[in-house]
């Protein structure tokens, strides 16, 4: 297949799989108006398919925390360096009054060395938990130090599946203690009285569809089950949702004995993390917000969504927490930071030993 066939054969299937969205999203509106609550389904935990959502005043100190990383392999070991950065607005009436950050507005990332022969996919999972550990260990500081009323992390509110090593890795003990670091962080935060709110820029998920097709739709209807087939949540909702609307909240996993992260993690928070989708522009696909529920569930989600909204609505094509924009800002790292590091480590050892790899030394 050449070239301008294979550009035209995505275009087409790409309009085609749009053309299936809308269709789906139309069907689906018709729920719009129904109690799921008759359906009976344990994965149900609210009655209605969306919400309307009113944004927040912003009259509260709100925390975010990132962090950027860039590798070297080297011969003998792999340098890994991480900045893990925690910012802290303080609205009042709407605008920011005071701003800080954790360690501070700019440090230096942390150098990280492993020496014990990686194979690459425990280097990667390897660097993927050294920057977890810090950006948990940002969070607990920056609850520990402001007290934040909310405290919002980039990304999942638990480690992901590419991030657990294989069962005969020599990371494994590296991985558990990253469970640990999360679970200290949850504790902290409820110890804080701290509404901990993770925000996924670009979601794969697809929980929310497998719910539609398992739980509601053979109770309700309104479109055949395999029309919503290898769809992502966050394509649906871009056709379904209006701005200013989420989805019902539900739980991260149907089967916690079967997650190969929440398994990993204590009863008490596997069977309180949860989910919604929001969509705060009309420029933006739908954000997925997770959080750990406590005490009344809608009440909860209500006033999550309602800070989530009025942090996200800001650009209309970009839509996404402002503090964690900041502190992705922050935290980013440039090529530059680790070849300082690098050039001095060849200073000190000196010509004798070979350190560039062969990818790097090429003359031509």
């Amino acid at each position: 297949m050449n070239l301008t066939n294979v550009i035209n054969e995505a275009v087409s299937y790409i309009n085609s799989s749009e053309t299936v969205k809308k269709d789906a999203a139309s069907a689906l509106l018709n729920l719009r108006n129904e109690n799921l609550s008759t359906i009976g389904s344990k994965e149900l935990h609210e009655e209605k398919l969306l919400y309307n959502v009113q944004k927040a005043p912003l009259d509260f100190s709100v925390g975010g925390v990132d962090s950027g990383f860039v590798d070297k392999k080297l011969p003998s070991l792999d340098l890994v360096l991480v900045r893990s950065v925690g910012v802290l607005f303080v609205y009042e009436k709407n605008l920011i009054k005071d701003a800080k950050y954790l360690p501070g507005f700019y440090q230096f990332p942390l150098p990280h060395l492993t020496n014990h022969s990686l194979e690459l996919d425990e280097f990667n999972c390897s660097k993927s938990l050294i920057r977890l550990k810090e950006e948990v260990n940002s969070a607990k500081q920056l609850i520990r130090s402001y007290k934040p009323k909310y405290l919002f992390l980039d990304g999942s509110i638990i480690p992901q599946y590419q991030d657990k090593p294989r069962q005969d890795s020599s990371i494994n003990d590296l991985y558990h203690s990253i469970i640990k670091e999360f679970q200290e962080l949850y504790e902290e935060a409820e110890k804080n009285n701290v509404v901990l709110i993770g925000c996924v820029e670009d979601s794969r998920g697809s929980r929310f569809r497998s719910i539609l097709q398992e739980e509601v739709l053979p109770n309700k209807k309104v479109i055949a089950s395999e029309k919503l087939d290898f769809m992502f949540d966050s394509g649906l909702l871009d056709h379904l949702l209006a701005v200013g609307e989420r989805t019902f909240t539900f739980s991260y996993t149907k089967n916690i004995s079967q997650h190969p992260i929440l398994n990993d993690f204590d009863k008490k928070w596997s069977e309180s993390i949860y989910s919604f989708y929001l969509k705060p522009t009309h420029y933006d696909r739908p954000l997925r917000v997770e959080f750990i529920k406590s005490g009344k569930l809608s009440e909860q989600v209500d006033e999550i969504a309602s800070v989530v909204y009025a942090l996200s609505c800001l650009h209309r094509e970009y839509a996404y927490p402002s503090i964690l924009i900041e502190a992705d800002l922050r935290a980013r790292l440039k090529p530059e930071e680790i070849d300082i590091v690098y050039n001095k480590i060849l200073d000190k050892i000196g010509k004798n030993i070979r350190m560039k790899l062969r990818r790097d030394s090429r003359p031509f």
